[in-house]
């Protein structure tokens, strides 16, 4: 299975990741100064002395509360560097490209510096709140300013070696402030910079025996604090004026700092900060925007075109490194970035006279529209009606803005992160100091309230063979009282033109229509436990067993509602109504209720229904509810799964939400690697890979209460990260193999389709000059040729086969495929021999 980059190698990656920042950021030019530079050692006696005057910054008074909206903190970098633990999940990155070489290059860099390094923290900060911030600061905490005087000048010959400088003299006019001169050659110093990225390591490196050429962005030091970053940056900015309050001081941060002061990673956001930052820079955007509407605008009039300078627009795509370049001729602008180039200016907006359309035709007459009718015109308020209400639940569910509603969120959350015996544990706090605001374990779906701490009893109703299994606690009597009171707030059916009532009023009229009450009678019949169990298949992994090692996937295809019971006889009784209520029919007060050992099942027209103990369970076919009556009549339930309290012997015997994602599962997601392994010439990918455990294991999370919030705990096995870095290996590996491969099976495919056409029209199967001269081939395939197969057709009367096998075996291809008349395809590995009718049927 092929995995984005990110998720691939994010296990290991984990603990680096960050330190990655400072020498990816260094690729990206530094701002220019706002004046004329002096000297270089006149600049830095200036800064010495600066320093000397200003007390030694730390960690703890780096940063104001109001500087960023993101901080991280990476502890004890060398020791965790010199792991065994880290060492297994980095060793498959060095093995055939599998981590680009800046990254290894760090991890080796910190390696070699283990000892000093030891205890040594990692600060990251980003989205600054405050202006005039770096976008990206990184700093390094040492143990003693001695350390950090010895290690400064190490770091700066690391950066020198590893990042190309920026040349003397080149100044790079940025989308803030550049003037049309300074923005002239921008473009091209920009794919000048793209051609350094892109050169051999060899050629990235310098002569260690000269001075190293001043790196592309700052690094400072202060007492033990080492900082850096691509833009100019003053202690004292950072930490704002002596009256500021500090970020160690804020109470959501003291609380998250605190929760997970043993962790090795240790990720803070303050989500009002974050909103703030991205309101912020959208406003700068627009701002720049206007700017250069107005500068086109300018120059447009200054040529001339006063008459057209209304006209003149740049683009709205605009992103922080964009870059203005103004060509030489003076008639256009270029607003760009790695994604877009907008061409704007006179000559790309405005048409000459000898290009303008000629006028339209004059509009013919159009005849008076007859009158609708009244029932066209409720029609039409209805379903207006039905839009806006759809709407309006939208914005009430998934709260408002890309990331929901502010409120929905907590003001802020802090994450943990470890490596604890097999697994990755990374662990979420949502901070929630205020004791009257709701906990949402989901904060962009704000309407989900969570209920009381609960021991979950779903797992001994649901089948043992479960594949995905998520429990939560709801309050959902909170939940109908937050919707009821948006919609009496919102209200969009008091607007409408019949003259209808406000949403009490409708309420009222459904529940005297349907004759039982929502919240009084339904809602306290139910509990707080909901859980859904899903088969793998749902998520397109293969069903079945996987041939030799028993993993199988589960026997049920639809998914599994479960909800508890606080009075099971009153739901018994207001079933048949609240299903009529909702449009399911079939289901009456008279319904027989069958009961098979301890299952009662109700059948309808759109579904089963079964009361299993204290539980009402759902499900949409007759099949899966045979599955789980068959499943809890024998014991076999996910709560007698071993494996399944194996995994989630970890949790809290209380919570207020679980997830179970199943070995079965995942070990589904990933190919066979032994059978892999057969295809793969290097030996120390083949090693890596055979020495593998099949097994990835569970994923597994608990969402539990504590007195300052809400806490998520994930455990990710470590065998799952080691599978996920062997899938990107062997895809990486076998790529060329495999493409080759597919495009012989999609060519017999479609010789396939264009036979079978051909005989459909003439009665016969044709030769490939045959199917050429009737068409049935288009120009491109029409020689049915590939560059690393040979396709070869036979045709005998009322027969034909079709044949692709490669042409230099085994490097372009170690599989060959047959196909006939039938339409099956078949092949295997036949050592560079034509495939036959005797081969195993094979997977387009």
């Amino acid at each position: 299975m092929k995995f984005p980059r990110s998720v691939r190698s994010c296990g290991a990656s984990l603990a680096v990741s960050l330190l990655l920042s400072p020498v990816a950021s260094a690729q990206r030019p530094a701002k220019p100064p706002a004046t004329a530079p002096t000297t270089r050692t006149t600049t830095a006696a200036a800064a010495s002395a600066a320093n000397e005057r200003t007390p030694a910054a730390t960690f703890d008074t780096l940063l104001s509360a109001d500087a960023y909206g993101v901080y991280a903190e990476v502890r004890m970098v060398g020791r965790q560097a010199a792991s065994q633990e880290i060492a297994q999940l980095i060793a498959p990155l060095t093995l055939g490209g599998g981590a680009p070489p800046e990254l290894l290059n760090l991890y080796e860099f910190i390696k070699a510096n283990a000892e000093p390094l030891t205890e040594a923290r990692l600060m990251f900060a980003t989205m600054p709140v405050r202006a005039g911030l770096p976008e990206v600061l990184v700093a390094v905490e040492m143990p003693s300013v001695e350390e950090a005087r010895k290690f400064l000048p190490e770091l700066k010959q690391f950066i020198a070696v590893n990042v190309a400088p920026q040349p003397s003299g080149a100044t790079t006019a940025t989308l803030r402030g550049a003037s049309p001169e300074e923005g002239a050659n921008a473009g091209n110093r920009r794919g000048r910079r793209r051609a350094r990225a892109n050169t051999t390591e060899a050629s990235a490196r310098v002569d260690a025996s000269k001075p190293p050429a001043a790196p592309p962005f700052q690094v400072k030091r202060s007492g033990q604090i080492i900082a850096m970053s691509n833009d100019a940056f003053t202690f004292k900015n950072l930490r704002g004026a002596r009256d500021q309050a500090l970020l160690v001081d804020e109470p959501g941060f003291q609380s998250a700092r605190t929760r997970f002061g043993t962790d090795t990673i240790f990720v803070y956001f303050n989500t009002v900060r974050m909103f703030g930052s991205t309101k912020a820079k959208q406003e700068a955007y627009e701002k720049e925007y206007r700017r250069q509407e107005e500068l086109a605008q300018a120059e447009a009039r200054k040529r001339g075109d006063a008459a057209n300078a209304d006209t003149v627009s740049v683009g709205r795509d605009i992103a922080d490194d964009q870059i203005v370049n103004t060509n030489g001729n003076s008639n256009s602008a270029v607003v760009s970035n790695s994604n877009t180039r907008v061409r704007t200016g006179t000559n790309a907006n405005i048409a000459s006279p000898e290009d303008e359309a000629p006028p339209p035709p004059p509009a013919t007459p159009e005849a008076t529209p007859s009158p609708k009718s009244e029932k066209e015109l409720q029609e039409e308020r209805q379903r207006e009606q039905s839009r806006q209400f759809a709407q309006t639940l939208g914005s009430l569910v998934f709260g408002e803005g890309p990331m929901g509603s502010v409120s929905a969120w907590p003001e802020s959350i802090g994450v943990g992160a470890s490596l604890e015996a097999d697994s990755v544990v990374v662990r979420g706090l949502f901070v929630n100091l205020a004791d009257d605001q709701p906990l949402r374990p989901i904060p962009f779906l704000p309407v989900v309230l969570s209920g009381p701490s609960i021991a979950a009893e779903a797992p001994a109703v649901l089948p043992s063979d479960t594949d995905i299994f998520l429990t939560v606690s709801l309050d959902l009597p909170q939940m109908y009282d937050y919707l009821a009171s948006m919609m009496k707030i919102i209200d969009l059916t008091a607007k409408s033109d019949e003259g209808k009532g406000g949403f009490e009023e409708q309420l009222t009229t459904f529940e005297k229509t349907n004759n039982f009450r929502i919240k009084e009678e339904l809602l306290a019949a139910l509990g707080n436990e909901i859980a859904i169990g899903l088969p793998a298949t749902m998520l397109g992994v293969r069903s079945g067993k996987r041939a030799g090692d028993g993993a199988g996937i589960s026997s049920f295809t639809s998914p599994i509602a479960v909800i508890a019971l606080n009075d099971k006889k009153a739901l018994q009784e207001l079933l048949p109504r609240v299903l009529r209520a909702v449009g399911f029919a079939g289901a009456t007060e008279e319904s027989i209720i069958e009961k098979h050992g301890g299952v009662e099942v109700l059948t309808f027209s759109n579904g089963t229904l079964a009361f299993i103990d204290r539980f009402l369970v759902s499900t949409t076919d007759a099949e899966t509810m045979r599955r789980i009556t068959e499943a809890y009549n024998n014991g076999e339930t996910l709560a007698n799964n071993e494996r399944f309290r194996d995994s989630t012997s970890w949790q809290a015997k209380q919570a207020v939400g679980q997830i179970y994602v199943s070995n079965e599962m995942l070990k589904g997601m990933f190919e066979d690697v032994a059978k892999a392994v057969t295809d793969i010439e290097d030996e120390s990918i083949r090693a890596y890979l055979l020495r593998l455990d099949p097994d990835p294991g569970s994923i597994t999370l608990s969402a539990t209460r504590e007195s300052n919030g809400l806490m998520h705990e994930l455990h990710l096995p470590k065998n799952l990260l080691s599978l996920l870095t062997a899938s990107d290996l062997i895809n990486r590996e076998l790529s060329t193999l495999r493409g080759n491969e597919a495009q012989a099976k999609w060519k017999l495919r479609m010789l396939h389709s264009a036979e079978e056409e051909h005989k459909e029209s003439t009665g016969h199967y044709g030769t490939l000059e045959e199917l050429k001269a009737a068409g049935r081939l288009n120009e491109e395939h029409e020689t049915m040729e590939l560059e690393n197969y040979e396709i070869r057709l036979s045709v005998s009367g009322d027969k034909f086969e079709a044949t692709a096998t490669p042409k230099a075996y085994p490097k372009l291809g170690r599989r060959s495929y047959y196909i006939d008349h039938t339409g099956s395809l078949r092949g295997s590995d036949t050592g560079g021999k034509p495939a036959s009718v005797s081969d195993p049927p094979v997977d387009f």
